[in-house]
């Protein structure tokens, strides 16, 4: 957003989609980004659906009205995904920054893996932040001219708050685990089996701490809660902004989230991240040695927690032409291809 607002060619139009308003919210504000137009937060739609259509309709009325030339949308979420059906409906092409992610099943995780496939199918524009992802999108039948392998803007973001903060990796590794829980197939009992391991893990390791950031979700915060509240060994916080965040990963000695950026960021920061999932749809940060899966079952995540921790800190990597998800020039990378569109668009 940064980037683009700072294209002379350009006019920006920043939409908050009203999805946790007050995170989004702090996260602007951390990065001096503006919004321009602040959808009411949703209520709690009945399921899945009827929240897509309540968004696409919203979206749709701010498409109708600003009538921009190009939509750009992000991720694999609900915003990313009404974003596209409203540009779609609207007649506006789409952008999609971090495209060609992919699970190996078409379900799981479900939404997310669900969200991207179909926005790829609308695309205009592919900004793919990996090898294996710009082998998906041409795999699914995707022209390469269509696609653009440009790195993550997570990475930009995590190199210039390293670059103003280098005192965030100068430390050693503290005694305190960082997790993190939100996704939807960790949700109800196999919540319970993570929590589980987690006093397990305490039990093992007496002399480590655990910290775990409780997302705002209601299916999930109040089990968090009922199951670790009070415990001596554990703290459980409200989110943090990104820069407490970083700094909280990279003292960490172990991380442990079903998150998806923080795949692609531990690599930089040289800690360890456990992800208790059936799979990833960034292969490359497994490729590291930095990232391993693990099925979210209590055995398995104590006994290779156990492992993780026990193994000898490795240098981060640095940010440059053999970083998994890019060296951290992916925004400028997005912003010439964008301008370079615009401008053959208004010529034709």
């Amino acid at each position: 957003m940064r980037e683009l607002g700072e294209r002379r060619r350009l006019s920006v139009l920043v939409v908050n989609s009203g999805q946790h308003a007050e995170a989004v919210r702090r996260s602007f504000g951390e990065f001096g980004v503006t919004c321009d137009v602040e959808l009411p937060q949703h209520p709690c739609a009945a399921n899945l659906a009827a929240a897509s259509r309540r968004l696409t309709h919203a979206l749709t009325r701010v498409v109708a009205e600003f009538r921009p030339a190009l939509v750009l949308v992000q991720g694999d979420t609900l915003t990313a995904y009404a974003g596209t059906r409203a540009a779609v409906r609207a007649g506006r092409p789409v952008g999609h920054v971090e495209a060609g992610l992919r699970a190996p099943s078409a379900s799981d995780p479900f939404p997310e893996e669900w969200f991207r496939r179909r926005i790829a199918r609308h695309a205009r524009i592919h900004f793919a932040p990996c090898d294996s992802a710009y082998r998906n999108l041409v795999a699914e039948g995707t022209p390469p001219a269509r696609i653009r392998q440009v790195g993550n803007t997570g990475i930009d973001s995590l190199r210039a708050l390293l670059a103003a903060n280098p005192s965030v990796l100068s430390g050693a590794a503290g005694r305190e685990i960082l997790v993190t829980l939100h996704r939807r197939e960790n949700w109800d009992s196999r919540a319970d089996d993570i929590c589980d391991a987690l006093l397990d893990l305490a039990r093992a390791r007496p002399d480590l701490r655990v910290r775990l950031p409780v997302h705002p979700n209601p299916r999930i915060a109040p089990r968090l809660r009922k199951r670790l509240a009070g415990h001596a060994q554990f703290t459980l916080a409200a989110p943090l902004a990104y820069g407490e965040f970083i700094a909280a990963v990279a003292r960490a000695p172990l991380v442990i989230s079903d998150s998806g950026g923080i795949q692609e960021e531990v690599p930089h920061l040289g800690v360890p991240l456990l992800v208790p999932r059936s799979c990833t749809e960034r292969p490359e940060g497994v490729a590291t040695g930095f990232v391993r899966i693990v099925p979210a079952s209590r055995d398995d995540v104590v006994r290779e927690a156990l492992s993780m921790l026990a193994a000898p800190r490795r240098a981060p990597l640095p940010f440059d032409r053999n970083a998994p998800f890019g060296d951290g020039t992916a925004a400028a990378k997005i912003a010439g291809v964008l301008e370079a569109s615009l401008r053959e668009s208004a010529a034709a």
